[in-house]
């Protein structure tokens, strides 16, 4: 046995552990029947679920199909990135990613009373499409789709009144789901989960706080355009 195939049994019997232990379930009754209970609880198995499918299949070949012809060598080496791939779901399941690890963030919060002249400078000093305003004690987020149709229904002969407050700007918002709070235990997979369009259609932001409410401090944000680099840390592509 090749010490490639040596190491892709045993970690691929530490992950049918992980996946019964997931699963609430004994190891017996087979890796794809804990997965399929396991995925329902566990997102970073449903999201894995396929790949270790396929994974499945290669060792049920390296076990189940041997020939004497070629003993003791085995009819399949795994690949190094399969095997690469195999660690890094064992470590998503063992110690998920979580989103404070790799996003946290210093959030610039204007006052309600500040003027959109203010907001406008800094977004476009920063090349931002949104920001946050803190109201009562809440975070509030301004998106360039609240602006746009602020500036849709105000611009007069090509001009518009810049002084305008923020709190007044807000007033345009129209989609009520662009903002979304998660407590700081939050998994990058749960994330990606959060943006998937379904839950959660016109989300801006997820921001991460220490019990996921709107009234305490920013520890990290993730924006639509953050999701790129939230799937290469989940594929190992990225440190974790």
């Amino acid at each position: 046995m090749s010490e490639q195939t040596e190491i892709f049994l045993a970690r691929f019997a530490q992950l049918e552990k992980l996946a019964a232990r997931e699963a609430r379930q004994d190891e017996s009754r087979g890796l794809m029947a804990n997965v399929r209970v396991a995925k329902e609880r566990n997102p970073v198995i449903r999201r894995n679920a396929s790949d270790i499918k396929l994974l499945a299949k290669l060792r049920n070949v390296l076990v189940h199909e041997r020939d004497a012809r070629y003993a003791p060598r085995y009819l399949a080496e795994p690949l190094p990135e399969l095997v690469a791939q195999l660690v890094n779901i064992i470590q998503q399941i063992e110690k998920p990613a979580r989103v404070v690890q790799h996003f946290m963030v210093s959030v610039r919060e204007f006052e309600p009373g500040d003027s959109m002249v203010k907001v406008l400078r800094f977004l476009a000093a920063q090349e931002f499409s949104q920001t946050f305003v803190r109201i009562e004690g809440r975070l509030k987020i301004l998106t360039a789709n609240t602006i746009q149709r602020w500036l849709g229904h105000n611009a007069t002969d090509e001009l518009i009144d810049c002084t305008e407050s923020v709190s007044n700007v807000l007033g345009y918002q129209e989609l009520p789901d662009e903002l979304l709070f998660a407590p700081r235990e939050t998994t990058l997979v749960a994330a990606l989960d959060a943006f998937d369009g379904v839950k959660h259609p016109h989300l801006a932001a997820l921001v991460i706080t220490e019990h996921g409410r709107e009234n305490e401090e920013p520890l990290a944000l993730l924006t639509p355009s953050d999701l790129g680099r939230v799937t290469q840390i989940l594929e190992g592509k990225v440190p974790c």
